[in-house]
């Protein structure tokens, strides 16, 4: 008997929709993207349950004859491309022949499509589980519409890999902002469980977009980019937020090339970079970046879900995205801080897979200097560099005019369980401290979070909130008012007091004691960031998650310096936890060096 057998037709579409389909928002993408090789200028899309039961989209493009409907339903089967040789000239943004018979794998599948004003009726193609069930003409208007109900019915072990119906809802909207900015003279409308949650006017203004997008409040925020480089071929359109308009995540960045939106890491760093030394604390611009370049200098052939492209020349791409965007910046922040040599470092030496680099303060500059440490002491000015040293005496240390460190870091003042003497401090970051048993290096964030997360751990009902004298208001998308509604019972017991105001705006009336009123809107981002992308989380673990957010929020952070005695009161906090060694998230918080462990790195064993 042969071991080696042809495949199927339906096993073979199932096999290829493990690739072009991996959830809901794959299926949207794809069909989306068909409605605007299309020509479409109205595109409505329309999901229930997260489209996982339920989804439509509805174009009034050009639409199919039944001869051409009949054979979209099948592998391979593309009105785009002929030979190999067109893909390096491709344009439109399908082209494998892979997405509709793949989803029809998947799913109980269902099509409409009518040509144009004189064909009298539309086709009708109804497919279960890759089976084709009926053919047959129907009405319906000139244009497509595409209905995929039970997804993953006849894959069960697929659909259990499946998010909440929030966090695949959300991904849905992500995948239509970015395709709604990359095509802005199209009309994109987002129905989830019946209402309304995205709406654009399709005007071909695309500064109209983004403020329909994410709302007038970034229209003042928003500097429009442009920049042509003949020499490569290379043009940049757009809009940059400026620095003080930042998201927690990458998710106001939106890449394009060609007209078609992508993941790119060397775009992504050439933002970082450009944007480095203008942000006043960590997180992601608004970036709306569209790039043409030659077709015959990429290739778009390279990922399943075609959202990667390969550069024939990346440093040109690199240089081109980081010059436009300074460029805009400098012009709008002037004097700008981006000197030239640090241009010039951050341009020439690019490479194409760097090794990104990562410390306590945050997401460093992929060519910045590394820090320069500095050992302070208990004196008020630091030791010059030449004679840096920890000082070991402390008997004659005066404190004047300095508040109780309990105060300062909201930690109750206990006997410690065991004793450690702080010695100074190193980058306003690492506390140096010696005990009975040793040399001990403490993270002063890490250990903060460890106490602050202890502390509100001990509240079974809900953590101890302060009213707002003045509310907070905070723009929110369809999502997060989703997700904030959803979870309303969850939130106040962390200690918000959080209600709905208008269609896109909460207001904030109370806070958990320890959140400072800055950081109040990113917290509550945060939590509605972990929320979305985890699947089914029980009230345990959205609490304990919240409480490890919350303590990291509220904590002293690295880079603030601390007096002898705010640094008594931490470690003596510290050592009155359970767990001093590690902080919620499982970093350490505290290392112990013996003198064995000393005399070791010295080199002195066996003296």
């Amino acid at each position: 008997m042969n071991k080696i057998h042809i495949l199927d037709e339906n096993t073979a579409n199932k096999i290829a929709a493990g690739e072009v389909v991996e959830r809901p928002s794959s299926i949207v993408k794809e069909l989306v993207e068909n409605s605007i090789d299309a020509l479409s200028h109205h595109i409505e899309v329309e999901i229930a349950d997260g489209g996982i039961s339920f989804i439509r989209i509805t174009d009034d493009g050009s639409g199919m004859s039944p001869e051409d409907a009949k054979l979209a339903i099948l592998r391979h089967a593309t009105s785009k491309i002929r030979l190999a040789e067109d893909l390096s000239t491709i344009h439109s943004l399908g082209f494998r022949g892979e997405a509709l018979p793949s989803i029809a794998a998947v799913s109980r599948f269902s099509l409409t499509t009518r040509l144009h004003d004189n064909e009298p009726l539309a086709t009708y193609i109804e497919v279960a589980g890759g089976t084709t069930t009926d053919i047959r003409e129907a009405g319906g208007n000139v244009g497509t519409t595409i209905v995929v109900k039970d997804l993953f019915f006849n894959t069960p072990a697929r659909k259990k890999f499946l998010k909440t119906a929030a966090t695949e809802a959300s991904h849905i909207n992500d995948i239509l902002i970015k395709l709604a900015l990359s095509y802005p003279n199209v009309a994109f409308k987002f129905i989830n469980n019946k209402r309304l949650v995205l709406s654009t006017p399709g005007n071909n203004q695309l500064q109209d977009t983004l403020t329909s997008l994410y709302g007038q409040k970034v229209a003042p925020d928003i500097l429009p980019i442009s920049y042509d480089n003949t020499v490569d071929s290379i043009g940049i359109s757009g809009y940059l937020g400026k620095p003080t308009l930042l998201k927690s995540n990458r998710q106001w960045q939106t890449i394009i090339v060609n007209s078609r939106v992508i993941n790119s890491r060397s775009i992504a760093k050439a933002l970082d970079n450009a944007y480095h030394s203008l942000l006043p604390k960590s997180g992601y611009p608004l970036a709306v970046l569209n790039i043409t370049v030659n077709t015959d200098t990429i290739d778009v052939n390279v990922h399943p879900q075609k959202s990667e492209i390969k550069f024939s020349d990346e440093q040109k791409i690199f240089r081109a995205v980081y010059k436009a965007v300074t460029n805009v910046l400098s012009a709008a922040h002037a004097p700008s801080q981006l000197a030239a040599s640090a241009e010039l470092k951050n341009i020439n030496n690019y490479h194409p897979t760097p090794n990104y680099n990562t410390s306590h303060k945050g997401q460093e500059s992929l060519y910045a200097s590394p820090p320069v440490h500095r050992v302070l002491s208990w004196q008020e000015e630091p030791l010059p560099l030449t004679t840096a040293r920890i000082a070991m005496e402390q008997e004659d240390v005066i404190f004047q005019d300095t508040p109780p460190a309990a105060d300062i870091m909201g930690c109750d003042q206990q006997e410690p369980q065991f004793t450690l003497q702080p010695l100074g401090q190193v980058d306003d970051c690492y506390i140096i401290s010696r005990g009975h048993d040793g040399l001990y290096i403490i993270d002063q964030h890490a250990a903060h979070e460890r106490i602050l997360y202890d502390k509100m751990s001990q509240h079974t009902e809900r953590i101890p909130a302060q009213q707002l004298l003045v509310p907070i208001f905070m723009d929110c998308d369809a999502t997060e008012i989703t997700i904030i509604t959803d979870y309303q019972d969850i939130f106040y017991n962390l200690g918000f007091s959080l209600d709905l105001v208008g269609p896109s705006a909460m207001r904030i009336s109370e806070l958990p004691s320890d959140i400072p009123l800055s950081e109040a809107e990113n917290f509550i981002r945060q939590i509605l960031e972990f929320i979305q992308n985890m699947h089914n989380p029980t009230a345990q673990e959205l609490r304990h998650s919240c409480l490890q957010i919350a303590a990291c929020r509220a904590a002293i952070k690295a880079g603030e310096a601390l007096n002898m005695r705010q640094m008594q009161a931490l470690i003596n906090e510290l050592c009155n936890t359970n767990l001093p060694y590690t902080c919620p998230h499982g970093r350490p918080a505290m290392i112990r060096f013996s003198p064995h462990d000393l005399d070791k790195m010295f080199k002195r064993t066996g003296f």
